[in-house]
């Protein structure tokens, strides 16, 4: 498969404009849960009632769901497939690609058309896609940033 995890770079400032946007789509879109995750299964931001721990879980489950789905897709001759999505009885979970290294979660109840989780998917990738590709172009250094042979005086360390 080759794909590497991803290596994101989120500061403060970024975090809180991600977790501001989601937290108002959550309330204007009726979702239950709103998270984002990175592709390896790591939570970025949660919104919803899930605690910590059920939002990790389905955070690394659903990475695993849509990593499974894109390789189907491979084998059909697809090169991936952008969207997974799950009805049940009860709840309805819709998995998109948001960058090439985040995915979005959203959960719905039962009544939600899909058009709607359509619809509030769109946007928040039309929102946070920018916030996102920042956070993959940032480069991450040691001792809380800097240039490191700066702060380091490599020949009198001893």
């Amino acid at each position: 498969m080759g794909e590497r995890l991803t290596n994101l770079v989120i500061s403060e400032n970024e975090l809180r404009e991600i977790d501001e946007y989601l937290a108002k789509t959550l309330i204007d879109s009726q979702a239950k849960h709103i998270f984002l995750v990175d592709k390896s299964g790591q939570l970025i931001s949660k919104h919803g009632s899930a605690t910590r721990q059920a939002a990790s879980a389905i955070a690394a489950l659903s990475a695993g769901v849509y990593a499974a789905t894109n390789e189907l897709a491979r084998q059909i001759g697809e090169n991936e497939f952008t969207i997974t999505f799950h009805q049940g009885s009860e709840n309805n979970i819709h998995i998109s690609l948001l960058t090439q290294e985040t995915l979005l979660i959203m959960i719905f109840d039962n009544r939600a058309p899909i058009g709607a989780i359509r619809f509030w998917a769109k946007k928040i990738s039309t929102a946070l896609t920018p916030v996102i590709e920042r956070m993959s172009q940032a480069i991450p250094t040691e001792f809380g940033g800097g240039d490191l042979d700066k702060d380091l005086d490599l020949d009198n360390i001893l």
